[in-house]
């Protein structure tokens, strides 16, 4: 009797979360039944299904937001510390993180309408056969004079811009819109569709990787992946599958081309990712001599550049299709720079800009050579460097800062020190928490950055702290 009563106390925590997850899905699905179509959805979230139209309205949604996220990390928090209790096998877990990830692809994108600028950027070159890293979704409409379903639901700040992303990422998008015969609604489930099978691949490799169970569920059951990648379809899942398939070719099979390729077909995504190719390249050849080290590191760059080119030739006629690249830089959001941007001169900001990224990228360089020389190196120092170089990019370096960049940070996660991660799953809550301010005041204006920031941090700190004495009391 005692044993039956102790199995069901140790799977409360993953029916508080299942409970908990229901309960943040109910308003998605009370819309999807009453509307059948998410065509008209506005982007706020509300648990009143209807919209606010009361400031006490708007602050009763944004608590309901807190509450529930804040319980579906408690009860992740506690299935992690809990699991060898809870999981007698991998396969359990791997079915629990199914379920919930179905679940969490049912919430209809709240935070983030980055997924209809996808669809409609694929939708463009699919069924008009227009270069979207040339012609915007804008101005397609404009010139045919036509409604275009696939194109209402693009954020105003996207609608005359072109594409920001890498080629491959075009290439995807084009495939999936296409498969959609236009229609919003089948071009959102198949993109979520791809979101949720690339999220358990991620996991897959993670537990392939690790060959540990918490590792599994850190990631594969954490409410910040499970909501930026499968409600909201942020590309970034693909990121952390391309920099993990990097890594497995690195360690497991030690293939280092296959992995090179890899990280290639990630920058094809996002840039961000040719910041960890040298340390994957400096891992491999610890063990030759200077002179093989610097052969290896040449052939490599050349395979990198010729797998970013190829993608690019099929979308390229002159240099303006790089445009992408530094037009996120432009904007100016949730970092220091905001700060900055209203009370400089344009042109002071840029050179202050191009300070910091020439600091950065010396620092960067010289962590990279400092690594080349060394003799002995492991593959968690390696790491260890790598996060401190990404941490800086993310959060000095970037002007628009958006919570599904901490994404870049999980792919490498699993090598740190226990007070790494532990500031890496703070952060991804705190991230989530952050939204109140414009869940309350039912805002999208770019001033909320500042306190969305400041709450972040904040929020993290308070985890990181707590966290620190509860460690001190156990000893």
């Amino acid at each position: 009797m005692e044993k039956e009563t102790t199995q069901k106390r140790s799977k409360l925590p993953v029916i508080i979360f299942i409970v908990a997850l229901i309960a943040f899905v109910a308003p998605s699905v009370a819309y999807l039944v009453q509307n059948k179509s998410i065509y008209r959805f506005s982007w706020v979230w509300t648990y009143l299904f209807r919209l606010p139209t009361t400031s006490g309205e708007r602050m009763f949604n944004a608590i309901m937001f807190f509450a529930l996220i804040t319980i579906l990390f408690l009860a992740y928090m506690l299935i992690a510390k809990k699991h060898k209790r809870i999981f007698k096998n991998s396969k359990q877990i791997f079915i629990l993180i199914g379920i919930v990830s179905i679940l969490f692809a049912i919430i209809i994108p709240y935070t983030s309408t980055d997924v209809y600028s996808y669809i409609a950027n694929g939708w463009s070159q699919a069924h008009y056969g227009e270069n979207p890293y040339y012609v915007s979704t804008g101005q397609i409409v404009d010139s045919t004079g036509q409604n275009e379903p696939m194109f209402n639901k693009v954020a105003n700040c996207w609608r005359y811009e072109t594409v920001v992303y890498g080629p491959l990422w075009t290439a995807i998008c084009t495939l999936l819109s296409w498969l959609s015969f236009g229609n919003i609604d089948i071009a959102l489930i198949i993109f979520k569709l791809a979101n949720v099978v690339v999220h358990i691949i991620n996991c897959v490799l993670v537990y392939k990787l690790t060959k540990k169970k918490i590792f599994l569920i850190l990631y594969g059951l954490n409410p910040f992946i499970l909501f930026e990648a499968l409600s909201n379809v942020h590309n970034d899942i693909f990121i952390i599958l391309f920099i993990l398939l990097a890594i497995y070719f690195t360690i497991r099979k030690k293939n280092l081309f296959l992995a090179v390729a890899f990280v290639a077909l990630a920058t094809a995504i996002k840039y961000l990712a040719i910041l960890i190719l040298p340390f994957i390249i400096i891992y491999y050849v610890r063990e030759k001599n200077v002179k093989h080290r610097l052969i290896i590191c040449l052939i490599c760059g050349i395979e990198y550049i010729a797998i970013i080119a190829l993608f690019y030739l099929f979308y390229m006629r002159d240099l303006s299709v790089f445009a992408g690249l530094f037009m996120q830089q432009g904007k100016y959001n949730r970092s220091i720079f905001y700060i900055l941007y209203e009370y400089l001169h344009t042109g002071t900001l840029q050179i202050i800009q191009t300070a910091c990224l020439a600091i950065f990228t010396i620092f960067y360089a010289y962590v990279c050579i400092r690594l080349l020389l060394q003799k002995e190196i492991k593959f968690y120092q390696v790491i260890k460097k790598y996060n401190i170089v990404i941490l800086i990019f993310t959060f000095i370096l970037i002007t628009n800062f958006n919570a599904w960049y901490i994404m870049w940070l999980f792919p490498t996660m699993f090598w740190l020190k226990s007070k790494s991660q532990t500031t890496i799953l703070a952060l991804s809550y705190s991230s989530q928490i952050a939204n109140f301010a414009s869940f309350a005041l039912w805002s999208e204006e770019a001033w909320l950055g500042i306190p969305y920031l400041i709450i972040m941090v904040i929020g993290a700190g308070i985890i990181k702290l707590l966290n620190t004495k509860v460690e001190k009391n156990r000893e």
